[in-house]
């Protein structure tokens, strides 16, 4: 086999081209069997070929289990309402929002998105396409449903878009993705909530609010704490007014941060999938089956040129 097959198989590995992107954690595993692929072509026989198939069987079977582990989590998590959702491991279904301010915009065309991927190429002078850059946002988003509202954080996310646009300018082609306003949107991803108690006053400031509000009418305040009748507040009847303010003060409160409250969701920090996605969860299913597929034949491959070299003579083992 041919030099050139060893340096297809490193441009395939090391292009991060946006088929492969969007499938993070199977990009890595199958540009590596790539280049163990290469590398063994290359070397035509002895111990590096058995090393480099040996490798590539394990980097396989590594690989099936990965996505094994990724289909059986999309499968088992449960689509939850936004509101009522347990914090932690969370599967959320709803439309896709952009946050308040000012829109995010796509350096493609200029056109407000929620986020967008931008996979840059240019032509060399043989007329191939050659990787140059890769653009991709990160900015928040919102997903909301009938219940309510979250924040979507997509650092780390694999996101699943099958809005794609493809430009030529020039010698330069720009392949674009993007998930836009409105957009229904599965989210597979770690959700935390963040109470208000940072955002609000404390309670003793909000009693003293209370209390102010409420000498503002003093006919009123008579009325509720002048237990005797002698149109004065004593120290008694002032102690019970401040233990009333006290408990309007924490209604308030945990309506205010009832209110303040925001839901989050985020990258698990225990290597389960984050993943957005603009397709429907079946048909999220089946890149993966693929990729399950595949390992597997390529594992199930690798042992059987083991033994059929063993066998014919080609391969020592050392």
């Amino acid at each position: 086999m041919p030099l050139s097959f060893l340096q297809i198989a490193m441009n395939v590995s090391l292009a991060p081209f946006g088929a492969l992107r969007r499938h993070g954690a199977q990009a890595v595993p199958f540009g590596i069997q790539f280049v163990l692929i290469g590398i063994a072509a290359h070397l035509h026989q002895g111990a590096g070929v058995w090393l480099a198939i040996m490798l590539l069987a394990i980097v396989c079977l590594i690989a099936w289990l990965g996505s094994l582990r990724t289909l059986q989590i999309i499968t088992a998590t449960p689509i939850s309402r936004i509101n009522s959702a347990a914090q932690g491991y969370v599967a959320l279904q709803g439309r896709g929002r952009a946050l308040a301010g000012l829109p995010l915009l796509s350096p493609f065309n200029g056109m407000p998105v929620l986020w967008y991927r931008l996979h840059t190429q240019q032509r060399d002078s043989q007329g191939r396409w050659q990787y140059c850059s890769q653009d991709e946002s990160d900015a928040c988003l919102l997903l909301e449903d009938d219940s309510g509202q979250c924040v979507i954080d997509p650092q780390g996310a694999e996101v699943h878009t099958l809005q794609r646009e493809t430009e030529i300018r020039d010698d330069m082609r720009y392949t674009h993705w993007s998930l836009t306003e409105h957009m229904p949107l599965l989210v597979l991803g770690n959700l935390k909530t963040l109470q208000g108690e940072t955002l609000t006053q404390t309670e003793r400031e909000t009693v003293k609010e209370v209390l102010a509000d409420w000498k503002q009418d003093k006919a009123e305040l008579l009325r509720r704490f002048d237990l005797n009748g002698d149109q004065q507040i004593d120290e008694n009847e002032w102690s019970l007014a401040r233990a009333e303010a006290m408990r309007e003060a924490r209604r308030q409160r945990i309506e205010a941060d009832q209110t303040a409250a925001t839901h989050l969701v985020q990258q698990p920090h225990d290597q389960r999938p984050f993943i957005v996605s603009a397709v429907k969860p079946w048909r999220l299913k089946l890149p993966y089956r693929g990729w399950c597929a595949w390992h597997a034949t390529m594992f199930l491959l690798a042992c059987v040129s083991v033994a059929v070299l063993q066998q014919t003579g080609l391969l020592a083992l050392p």
